[in-house]
């Protein structure tokens, strides 16, 4: 299984047909296969058309998706920004009115789809700029803490070199030996 797929898929519906949508490279990808079967087109047709496009045909992608058994298959796929591209060069001759519609409607759903998708992924993009701050933050706030810590310490080792001198003067003064030199206060 390539990198990419395993990055979550999504699963859009329309009209109660699923679209296992997964990443392929950094892309969404749409399986073609359903795509023609929610607009009643003929798969096998498209398929060598999207093959041998100048275009379509460095875009069309053999990946991995979810089918309907929630079983894993190879499909072929194109880019969500490019499904719309490919739907539209499909023509109306020898289709049905309804296979028309549906693909109209299809289209605009996709529009709406992407929409959402382009919004969900500013939330995500808004929301790593706030871990990030919250990294920082929490990062400088250790950062402090280590400073402060090591502040402590300074202050602990004075009072412990002062309970020092300190013992050391008593036990001096109380045996009869002098704790001379005292330290010269005299230019204060």
């Amino acid at each position: 299984m390539n990198e990419g797929t395993k990055l979550s898929p999504i699963t859009l519906t329309f009209k109660e047909t699923n679209l296992t949508c997964p990443i392929e490279e950094g892309h969404r990808m749409v399986p073609i296969k359903t795509v023609c079967q929610i607009i009643q087109v003929d798969f096998s047709r498209q398929d060598n058309w999207l093959k041998s496009h100048p275009f379509y045909s460095q875009l069309y992608k053999l990946t991995y998706t979810t089918g309907a058994d929630g079983k894993q298959y190879k499909m072929r796929c194109l880019s969500i920004f490019d499904v719309d591209g490919w739907v539209n060069s499909i023509g109306t001759q020898n289709r049905s009115d309804e296979s028309i519609e549906l693909q109209y409607t299809f289209l605009a759903w996709l529009r709406e789809k992407k929409m959402e998708l382009y919004k969900s992924i500013e939330l995500v993009m808004k929301e790593n700029e706030y871990e990030l701050q919250l990294i920082q933050q929490k990062d400088d706030a250790l950062n402090q803490l280590i400073h402060a810590q090591d502040q402590v310490k300074q202050w602990k080792d004075a009072i412990r070199k002062i309970d020092q001198s300190l013992t050391d003067v008593r036990e001096k003064r109380f045996t009869g030996q002098t704790a001379l030199p005292f330290p010269d206060n005299s230019d204060n």
